[in-house]
């Protein structure tokens, strides 16, 4: 059997579900890249495994994920220059990405171009079928931007390539809803995820949507609900909590105390599972391998909501707004999990503590399918602890190792 895995002595098994939060457990059994059991050592059967984990107390997550991103083809960000960009956010945690819309020089998008926008569409789509960056980052591409010209034909001609997404309607493209609402229309019949971004207009092409004209169209998902990157009144944002169940995606580098506001405005309502986050990568003010990571953080320790729903909102909520057999620990799921930990010297006693008194927190490991993937992110935070890989050390205690070199899968670092 390929892609098999056991990891033991697990300090906390964080679910990545909002209502379970920690369940019971030290043990996780992969089998075949899907999780096959979870619960005590001594309960689990772990037969015909060779690649035995040692998390050394450490809490295991989902791998995160990050439901707005601006990409382009690979793994390269043209407005910063950044090459790698997502292969580094895979090894800092972030195992799954969702466009919000294609976008790069003489790019389609930008012209009104509805032939060009289709086959951006299909391209992205085909192209992130076939290419994981980092090897194994889950990149879901192909976000077909509204244009003058688009017809039923091209929707059932783009859901028979495989589309299924649509970038954030005000973005970029069209918005006006009487130009819009009948797309959509054909986008529902075609099974199409579309969202609408909740902003003032912040680049040239990206327009005001009212959140009586969010309500009206009944998005799948608000994007940026907290700005993309400047706010709108809190009124607005108030108006869509307040009267509608649509999912609401905060972005780190949106407005910070709009950011808060909703937070513990929903946690009033009991209502956190509509809460989902995102980067806005690269276009929002950064491109950042650890925007997933800093928002968990940022929600929890400022807003004294528990660290596990805040990981919970960065993963499994987004599984379930996206319909995705990822982002939770349970037994059938797709086994893309880290290991994390509070870093050295923190208040916490561990990684959740960590993250409630606001210290960002490390992985020491990534593992995709249940294949391991990368024992830290670049630059990542260091973590208290570290794996062992069938009773052998898997970190690195070198300054440059850690700073430019983290290791890989058959590549080992430790100082002597």
């Amino acid at each position: 059997m390929k892609n098999c895995i056991v990891i033991k002595n697990i300090g906390l098994i964080i679910s990545g579900d909002i209502e379970k939060g920690v369940i019971p457990g030290n043990t996780i059994v992969v089998r075949n890249g899907l999780i096959d059991a979870i619960g005590s050592e001594d309960q689990v059967d772990i037969s015909g495994i060779d690649t035995i984990v040692d998390a050394d107390g450490q809490a295991v997550c989902p791998g995160f994920i990050d439901c707005h991103i601006h990409n382009t083809l690979d793994d390269y960000a043209p407005q910063r220059g950044a090459v790698g960009c997502y292969s580094d956010a895979l090894y800092s945690g972030t195992t799954t990405m969702i466009s919000e819309g294609e976008q790069g020089p003489g790019w389609p998008r930008f012209y009104d171009d509805a032939i060009g926008c289709k086959a951006a569409a299909i391209l992205s789509k085909r192209v992130f079928d076939r290419f994981r960056p980092g090897g194994a980052l889950k990149f879901h591409g192909g976000a077909l931007v509204l244009v003058h010209g688009l017809t039923e034909a091209d929707f059932k001609e783009m859901h028979d390539a495989g589309v299924w997404l649509i970038a954030e309607i005000g973005g970029g493209g069209l918005s006006d809803p009487e130009e819009v609402a009948p797309m959509l229309k054909w986008a529902k019949k075609y099974g199409f995820f579309y969202s609408i971004h909740l902003a003032p207009p912040s680049i040239p092409g990206s327009s005001w949507v009212t959140s009586q004209m969010i309500l009206d169209l009944q998005p799948n998902k608000v994007a940026h609900t907290n700005g993309g990157s400047t706010a709108v009144e809190f009124k607005h944002i108030e108006k869509l909590m307040d009267e509608s169940k649509i999912p609401l995606e905060l972005v780190v580098n949106g407005n910070f105390v709009n950011f808060n506001k909703i937070l513990r405005h929903m946690d009033k309502k009991d209502q956190l599972g509509r809460i989902i986050m995102g980067s806005d990568a690269p276009t929002g003010q950064a491109s950042l391998p650890g925007a997933i990571n800093r928002a968990i953080v940022k929600a929890s320790s400022l807003n004294g909501i528990a660290a596990e729903r805040a990981i919970a909102m960065a993963t499994g909520n987004a599984a379930d707004v996206y319909g995705f057999n990822t982002g939770k620990i349970e037994v059938g799921r797709e086994a893309d999990i880290q290991v994390i930990d509070n870093p050295p010297g923190s208040v916490g006693s561990n990684v959740l503590k960590a993250i409630e008194n606001g210290d960002p927190f490390g992985n020491s490991m990534v593992i995709v399918d249940g294949r391991i993937i990368a024992y830290r992110g670049k630059d990542s935070r260091p973590t208290a602890r570290y794996c062992y890989i069938n009773g052998e050390k898997a970190f690195v205690s070198g300054i440059t190792e850690h700073l430019f070199f983290p290791p890989q899968p058959g590549r080992h670092y430790e100082n002597d």
